[in-house]
Protein backbone atom coordinates (compact mmCIF):
# COMPACT_ATOMS: atom_id res chain seq x y z
CA UNK A 1 0.00 0.00 0.00
CA UNK A 2 2.53 2.33 0.96
CA UNK A 3 4.48 1.66 -2.45
CA UNK A 4 1.25 2.36 -4.66
CA UNK A 5 0.49 5.38 -2.35
CA UNK A 6 4.54 6.44 -3.13
CA UNK A 7 4.34 6.05 -7.07
CA UNK A 8 0.79 7.69 -7.08
CA UNK A 9 2.50 11.15 -5.06
CA UNK A 10 5.17 10.97 -6.86
CA UNK A 11 3.11 11.05 -10.06
CA UNK A 12 0.60 13.59 -9.15
CA UNK A 13 4.33 15.76 -8.21
CA UNK A 14 5.66 14.92 -11.61
CA UNK A 15 2.17 16.23 -13.71
CA UNK A 16 1.65 19.13 -11.25
CA UNK A 17 5.45 20.26 -11.81
CA UNK A 18 5.40 19.78 -15.51
CA UNK A 19 1.86 21.67 -16.15
CA UNK A 20 3.09 24.67 -14.09
CA UNK A 21 5.98 24.53 -16.54
CA UNK A 22 3.37 24.58 -19.56
CA UNK A 23 0.84 26.94 -17.80
CA UNK A 24 4.07 29.70 -17.57
CA UNK A 25 4.80 29.72 -21.39
CA UNK A 26 2.97 33.29 -22.30
CA UNK A 27 2.01 33.57 -26.56
CA UNK A 28 1.57 36.45 -28.32
CA UNK A 29 -1.07 36.02 -30.90
CA UNK A 30 -1.02 39.68 -32.12
CA UNK A 31 1.80 42.87 -31.31
CA UNK A 32 2.92 43.94 -28.98
CA UNK A 33 2.76 47.52 -31.22
CA UNK A 34 3.50 51.07 -29.95
CA UNK A 35 1.74 53.82 -31.70
CA UNK A 36 2.55 57.26 -30.62
CA UNK A 37 -0.11 60.12 -30.73
CA UNK A 38 1.33 63.36 -29.93
CA UNK A 39 2.12 63.13 -25.93
CA UNK A 40 1.41 59.89 -25.13
CA UNK A 41 2.20 56.20 -26.32
CA UNK A 42 0.32 53.14 -26.47
CA UNK A 43 0.70 49.26 -26.62
CA UNK A 44 -1.35 46.85 -27.65
CA UNK A 45 -0.97 43.55 -27.67
CA UNK A 46 -3.16 39.63 -27.61
CA UNK A 47 -1.79 37.42 -25.12
CA UNK A 48 -2.55 33.60 -23.89
CA UNK A 49 -0.91 31.35 -21.23
CA UNK A 50 -1.10 33.75 -18.04
CA UNK A 51 -3.17 31.59 -16.03
CA UNK A 52 -3.79 32.60 -12.58
CA UNK A 53 -1.25 34.51 -11.64
CA UNK A 54 -1.27 37.97 -11.09
CA UNK A 55 0.56 39.79 -14.76
CA UNK A 56 1.23 43.68 -15.00
CA UNK A 57 2.32 45.26 -18.06
CA UNK A 58 4.56 48.64 -17.52
CA UNK A 59 4.76 50.61 -20.69
CA UNK A 60 7.71 53.92 -20.02
CA UNK A 61 7.71 57.07 -22.41
CA UNK A 62 9.91 59.41 -23.37
CA UNK A 63 10.28 62.60 -25.68
CA UNK A 64 11.11 66.26 -25.56
CA UNK A 65 9.53 69.74 -24.34
CA UNK A 66 9.99 72.82 -25.76
CA UNK A 67 10.20 76.00 -24.18
CA UNK A 68 9.87 79.46 -25.04
CA UNK A 69 10.66 82.44 -23.27
CA UNK A 70 7.55 84.79 -23.71
CA UNK A 71 8.02 89.06 -22.38
CA UNK A 72 4.82 90.77 -20.93
CA UNK A 73 4.12 91.90 -24.78
CA UNK A 74 3.13 88.28 -25.16
CA UNK A 75 6.15 87.95 -27.80
CA UNK A 76 8.57 85.00 -28.33
CA UNK A 77 12.07 84.93 -28.76
CA UNK A 78 12.29 81.84 -30.44
CA UNK A 79 15.52 79.25 -30.79
CA UNK A 80 15.52 77.71 -27.23
CA UNK A 81 16.32 74.40 -26.03
CA UNK A 82 14.68 70.89 -25.74
CA UNK A 83 14.41 69.78 -22.43
CA UNK A 84 13.35 65.90 -21.52
CA UNK A 85 9.99 64.63 -21.01
CA UNK A 86 9.24 61.33 -19.56
CA UNK A 87 6.18 59.05 -18.20
CA UNK A 88 4.90 55.89 -17.09
CA UNK A 89 2.47 53.79 -16.52
CA UNK A 90 1.44 50.27 -15.39
CA UNK A 91 -1.54 48.08 -15.56
CA UNK A 92 -3.01 44.64 -14.21
CA UNK A 93 -3.18 42.18 -16.56
CA UNK A 94 -6.56 40.97 -16.52
CA UNK A 95 -7.40 36.95 -16.70
CA UNK A 96 -8.14 35.84 -20.23
CA UNK A 97 -11.36 37.00 -21.88
CA UNK A 98 -11.61 34.24 -23.99
CA UNK A 99 -10.17 30.98 -24.96
CA UNK A 100 -7.35 31.41 -22.56
CA UNK A 101 -6.48 34.85 -24.52
CA UNK A 102 -6.42 38.55 -23.27
CA UNK A 103 -6.16 41.80 -25.57
CA UNK A 104 -4.28 44.74 -23.55
CA UNK A 105 -4.39 47.91 -24.21
CA UNK A 106 -1.77 50.20 -22.61
CA UNK A 107 -1.18 53.74 -22.71
CA UNK A 108 1.08 56.08 -20.95
CA UNK A 109 1.62 59.78 -21.28
CA UNK A 110 4.21 62.20 -21.17
CA UNK A 111 4.88 64.52 -17.60
CA UNK A 112 6.82 67.79 -18.77
CA UNK A 113 9.70 68.40 -16.52
CA UNK A 114 9.56 70.98 -13.82
CA UNK A 115 9.17 74.52 -15.73
CA UNK A 116 13.16 75.99 -16.14
CA UNK A 117 13.75 79.49 -15.01
CA UNK A 118 14.33 82.41 -18.30
CA UNK A 119 18.55 81.85 -17.46
CA UNK A 120 18.46 78.30 -17.54
CA UNK A 121 16.83 78.25 -21.58
CA UNK A 122 19.00 81.70 -22.03
CA UNK A 123 15.93 84.30 -22.66
CA UNK A 124 17.52 87.55 -23.00
CA UNK A 125 17.97 90.00 -20.27
CA UNK A 126 16.72 86.86 -17.93
CA UNK A 127 16.23 89.10 -14.66
CA UNK A 128 13.71 91.05 -16.89
CA UNK A 129 10.49 90.75 -18.01
CA UNK A 130 10.43 87.00 -19.63
CA UNK A 131 8.56 83.97 -18.50
CA UNK A 132 9.13 80.66 -19.90
CA UNK A 133 6.07 78.64 -21.63
CA UNK A 134 6.37 75.15 -22.62
CA UNK A 135 5.42 75.54 -26.33
CA UNK A 136 5.03 71.65 -27.37
CA UNK A 137 5.99 68.27 -26.25
CA UNK A 138 5.93 65.40 -28.10
CA UNK A 139 6.67 60.98 -27.76
CA UNK A 140 9.18 59.70 -29.17
CA UNK A 141 10.01 56.52 -27.60
CA UNK A 142 8.76 53.56 -25.07
CA UNK A 143 9.84 50.60 -23.27
CA UNK A 144 7.09 48.10 -22.87
CA UNK A 145 7.76 45.07 -19.49
CA UNK A 146 5.67 42.55 -18.66
CA UNK A 147 5.88 40.66 -15.11
CA UNK A 148 4.27 37.33 -14.31
CA UNK A 149 4.29 37.43 -10.85
CA UNK A 150 4.56 40.13 -10.19
CA UNK A 151 8.72 41.29 -10.06
CA UNK A 152 9.62 38.45 -12.51
CA UNK A 153 9.87 39.93 -16.07
CA UNK A 154 8.65 37.55 -18.61
CA UNK A 155 8.43 40.08 -21.58
CA UNK A 156 11.15 43.06 -22.65
CA UNK A 157 12.00 45.57 -21.34
CA UNK A 158 11.40 46.08 -25.28
CA UNK A 159 11.84 49.39 -26.42
CA UNK A 160 10.11 51.04 -29.47
CA UNK A 161 11.36 54.03 -31.23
Amino acid sequence: MRRYLFSAFTSLAVLVLSATGVLAAVTFHSGPTVTFSGTSATATFNVSGLGNEPAQATLDISGSATWACRNHGQNRAPGHPETLATGSTSQLLKKSEKNGRSTVTVTATLTPPATPTPAEIGCPNPAGNWTVVLISESATSATLTIEQPLGTVIFGPQTYP
